[in-house]
């Protein structure tokens, strides 16, 4: 027992600074003996994470190739390539016209007419349909960084949950020894008997946060498994590294490459393709006949060869709404690419803020010399078994200090989730995933 104020001020002061951090996924017998929990070592000895683990690259891959999203973002792709294929190749085809009649006169004769593109509209298409492949080739990678966003953020809510709930299992542990031991000392004198019952108490509701718990991780795992498929119970733990913070502000080239703006300027492309398609639309085109036969009256045969020439006449319709139609259209598209680049610097700058300020706070947490809750268990079970605590201070201190180790774990997811955003507004997904000029 400590004799004096001083000693009891030093024991205090090793119990809330002068502790090394230990790790979260310690084994339940540690709360016993803290002695044996091994170091964790900080985040700045190691430097920053540059890139995701190759465990996570290839299960994001996997989910990747089973994610409906994506295979339908390919096949309206593949159907964008389809009809840039069509439209590069010619609009009219020939025409063959046989004719035979008998009359007083016999005719017979063959002929062969063509539609010339005389206006270039077979080009005007081929622009347009090739813009608006390049436009389902950007909606295509922003399918893929969407998935690949709600696995990181499912990945890890999931694992973070899975900590909280060995850190709420070893913290039930905890409070039945403690409970078991307040019996043992009701029994034999020591304490009250309001003493014994706020430990059970304190047990009973440990077992209900545990239950809710258990609960949050069964709904992150289904959540994840909806994306991740088999590969939920079988993944990587979550880093405790966070990659380099976010830095601001995006170069020219950098935002030009987002998909989202790539996306847009293809369908400004498209757009204005389609005013030539739509003005060239009014322009005529001629066809041209070729005809050559025999006639026969009677004895006489003779060789016939025909030419004809045939322009349509925009009389009644000259098409002209349909020219002022694609001009707004393409108006439209022009506004939206200014809309998303003002969107896609917003929340680049959002992006950024939000992640380096999570990634500072648990970088603090990190390298801040508090004891963890193992060891701080161990510690003020012994202050309380020495008298130095009371049963309400110990367990409003054991409370605090697991409430402190569970907020630094959805710290950390937050930090994750963020810097996922992050990778979505700055187009550094490949970059970090080690899938530069590859394929998805």
């Amino acid at each position: 027992m400590f004799s004096n104020d001083r000693a009891r001020r030093a024991l205090w002061s090793l119990a809330f600074v002068g502790l090394t951090p230990a790790t979260l996924l310690a084994a339940d017998s540690v709360l016993i003996s803290p002695s044996v929990s091994p170091p964790v070592e900080p985040a700045a000895a190691t430097g920053p994470l540059e890139r995701a683990p190759s465990p996570v690259t290839e299960a994001l891959r996997r989910a990747w190739q089973r994610s409906p999203a994506l295979q339908a973002a390919e096949a309206k792709l593949a159907a964008a390539e389809a009809r840039a294929v069509s439209a590069a190749r010619p609009i009219y085809n020939p025409d063959l016209e046989l004719t035979a009649e008998n009359a007083d006169v016999d005719t017979r004769s063959v002929g062969i007419s063509q539609t010339i593109d005389w206006s270039g509209k077979r080009r005007a298409r081929s622009d347009a349909a090739a813009a608006q492949t390049r436009a389902a080739q950007a909606e295509r990678e922003q399918v893929r960084q969407r998935v690949a966003l709600q696995w990181l953020g499912g990945f890890s809510a999931y694992r973070v949950a899975c900590e909280q709930v060995d850190l709420g299992a070893r913290r039930v542990a905890v409070l039945e020894r403690f409970a078991a031991l307040a019996q043992r000392r009701l029994a034999a004198g020591d304490i009250a008997p309001l003493e014994s019952d706020l430990a059970e108490l304190a047990l009973q509701e440990a077992g209900a946060q545990q239950a809710g718990l258990l609960a949050d991780r069964a709904k992150a795992h289904q959540v994840f498994a909806v994306i991740a498929g088999d590969d939920a119970a079988r993944l990587p733990e979550l880093p405790r590294r966070l990659p380099p913070q976010a830095t601001l502000p995006l170069a020219p080239a950098t935002l030009d490459a987002l998909p989202a703006l790539r996306q847009a300027v293809a369908e400004v492309d498209a757009a204005d393709a389609r005013i030539g398609v739509a003005e060239r639309d009014r322009r005529p085109d001629p066809t041209l006949s070729l005809t050559g036969g025999r006639v026969t009256n009677g004895p006489v045969s003779d060789k016939v060869i025909g030419i004809d020439v045939r322009i349509p006449l925009f009389v009644r319709n000259d098409y002209s709404p349909d020219v002022g139609a694609a001009r707004a259209a393409a108006d439209e598209a022009a506004a939206t690419l200014h809309e998303r680049r003002l969107f896609a610097v917003a929340e680049a700058e959002q992006a950024a803020t939000s992640y380096n300020a999570l990634r500072d706070a648990w970088q603090t947490w990190e390298r801040s010399r508090a004891a963890s809750a193992d060891d701080r268990a161990a510690l003020l079970q012994r202050l309380w078994e020495t008298g130095e605590l009371s049963t309400a201070d110990y367990l409003v201190q054991l409370k605090q200090s697991i409430d402190t180790e569970l907020s630094a774990t959805s710290l950390r997811a937050r930090a994750w989730q963020a810097f996922a955003d992050w990778l979505a507004a700055s187009g550094g997904l490949d970059r970090w995933l080690g899938l530069e000029g590859s394929a998805p």
